[in-house]
């Protein structure tokens, strides 16, 4: 009898370890709202894998031109948490950064200025553009706390940034019936030397930062 009750609460202890050993996770934070999937590979490692998307829409300007942004974030991610005691972990890994903004050029009380240079609405086609993460592959570093793989319900967070190299952008401006040949060279020409310009404000920006906060269910 004594056998029977160690055997079942031996297996029944089996049981509740392997539980403990995969969780699942639900979290918002900077990188937008998603979630993380967890299995603890030893008794201080975790490897996670997870998604998080977000999309918003701003006006903003940059080197005298006005544009409405449409952004897009997409963020798969493969992630390696090491417990470094009383909770707190440190974390590395890769996002797959798949995010980019959509641009809309439009005129400022009537009139372009690309390059210094002034051009009037009827003399524009339309000025759109593109903006993406330079590698698609971006290491990632933070620290944070609790844990997505275990058992029951708790809390955990991240901190920290993933590497995503300078933004590249494109810049199409069509020229408007209004212009002839030559103008509309040299509209091109000015355009390119805008691209130029917004290349280099934008290249500054490497890192993205990670903020997130999030629930888990331990199985």
């Amino acid at each position: 009898m004594h056998k029977k009750i160690l055997l079942c609460a031996a297996l029944a202890a089996c049981s509740t370890a392997a539980s403990a050993d995969l969780g699942a996770g639900l979290q918002v934070g900077s990188t937008g709202y998603g979630f993380d999937v967890a299995y603890q590979v030893m008794p201080l490692v975790s490897v996670r894998a997870g998604y998080s998307q977000y999309s918003y829409s701003k006006s903003f300007t940059e080197t005298d031109i006005d544009y409405d942004a449409d952004a897009k974030l997409s963020t798969p991610r493969l992630l390696a948490d090491v417990s470094v005691g009383l909770g707190f972990r440190v974390t590395g890994g890769f996002y797959y950064s798949n995010s980019k903004v959509d641009l809309t050029g439009r005129p400022t009380n009537g009139t372009y200025n690309f390059n210094g240079t002034q051009y009037q609405a009827s003399q524009i086609g339309s000025a759109t553009g593109q903006v993406k993460s330079g590698n698609s592959l971006a290491p990632y570093l933070g620290v944070g706390y609790g844990s997505v793989s275990g058992a029951g319900i708790g809390f955990y967070a991240d901190l920290g940034a993933y590497y995503m190299g300078s933004p590249t952008s494109t810049l199409n401006v069509s020229c408007g019936s209004a212009l002839n040949a030559a103008q509309c060279s040299q509209l091109q020409s000015d355009v390119a030397a805008e691209k130029t310009k917004f290349d280099d404000k934008i290249s500054k920006y490497k890192w993205y930062p990670v903020l997130s906060l999030g629930v888990t269910v331990g199985f």
